[in-house]
């Protein structure tokens, strides 16, 4: 009977150590400026339905990042860096896990451990 209760007692400590050490779900954000170079990176609690730019804006708010939205629709400012409203060839792109997504960040829903990346970029007329 003291073996059972043994192994039951082992078998609950390894159940509790693994729950304590499970890895809690975020979505990560980095930030670069226009040569590539990463100036804010953070990380969000994930969140079931929750888009791209809710949770950056959340994120950016935690860190004391001052930013600013264009038209409530696109990320216009993060700290210093701003978009070329004049000509348009300065401009913040969005990558969701390496890849240009294919929506703005306030329609983009995102997955636990997702990375979501922010590059000033320009365009130049080809």
């Amino acid at each position: 009977m003291k073996k059972v209760i043994s192994v039951l007692l082992v078998l609950a400590m390894v159940f509790c150590f693994a729950a304590c050490n499970k890895k809690a779900e975020t979505v990560d954000f980095k930030v670069s400026d226009l040569e590539g170079n990463i100036v804010y990176e953070f990380s969000v609690d994930y969140k079931d339905g929750a888009t791209a730019g809710e949770l950056l804006e959340e994120g950016l708010k935690a860190n004391n990042i001052p930013y600013e939205k264009y038209q409530d629709t696109m990320i216009d400012v993060i700290g210093d860096i701003a978009q070329d409203h004049d000509t348009w060839s300065q401009y913040w792109s969005f990558y969701l896990n390496g890849n240009y997504a294919e929506k703005g960040l306030w329609e983009q829903p995102v997955a636990a451990n997702d990375l979501v990346e922010l590059k000033m970029e320009t365009y130049a007329a080809g």
